[in-house]
């Protein structure tokens, strides 16, 4: 099919073939980890964008947003995916539920405070014991990133707005004008959001099904 023109011209640019047009999201495939996925493509995006064209101020904060918010995603689907092996597999929980809605009501409570979703992950690797170190918790190298994330943007705000805080406690987000070096800080957590997404992901995922396929391998031997 030809390119057909647009029809105005605030429009975006139309794609080439008109099945290009349809985007597909929702329903069973669609999870933390996939919009995970997907924000560190927008950030890797946004990031080659600033790289390659030159600076433009009005990108960092919202690329730093979309990176922070792939970090989080990824996160959350690992603590429930290593949670979902420890129910599985009856690993000691040492005395936690980690039921799903226990574990859902504790996200929600951790929210977006990276640190703490960093430490609970540690916790839940902490209790696969066939997991052998180092791959029983987060590399030092980044958990040191997202100490580091969290303390700039400690509640999810920071990236977000101009403004953070209610009331009489709000206060500028940045509020003095500082020069940075961009292009390391966004690289340093260019590699902490692929690595969660295609590193700790795929390993925890294949260990698990690794885990699954051999105990339905003994209950089928021993019936």
């Amino acid at each position: 099919m030809d390119e057909q023109p647009n029809e105005h011209p605030m429009d975006l640019p139309r794609p080439r073939w008109s099945a290009h047009e349809i985007a597909v999201y929702g329903g069973s495939i669609e999870d933390d980890l996939v919009i995970a996925g997907g924000y560190l493509r927008v950030a890797g995006i946004a990031a080659e964008h600033w790289s390659q064209h030159g600076p433009d101020d009005s990108l960092p904060v919202p690329i730093l947003y979309n990176y922070r918010h792939s970090v989080e995603l990824s996160l959350k689907w690992l603590i429930r995916t290593a949670a979902r092996i420890i129910r599985a597999e009856g690993y000691d929980t040492r005395g936690m539920n980690l039921s799903p809605q226990k574990v859902d009501a504790k996200l929600r409570q951790d929210s977006h405070s990276i640190k703490k979703l960093a430490e609970r992950l540690n916790t839940c690797l902490g209790l696969i014991t066939d997991l052998q170190p180092p791959e029983n918790r987060i590399d030092d190298e980044s958990m040191t990133t997202l100490l580091w994330l969290d303390d700039q943007d400690e509640t999810g705000e920071t990236y977000r707005y101009a403004t953070v805080g209610r009331g009489a406690s709000s206060q500028p987000a940045r509020p003095h004008q500082t020069n940075i070096n961009f292009y390391e800080e966004v690289n340093r957590l260019h590699h902490l959001a692929s690595l969660l997404q295609g590193g700790y992901s795929s390993h925890l995922h294949e260990f698990g099904q690794q885990l699954a396929e051999y105990r339905q391998a003994m209950d089928d031997h021993y019936g």
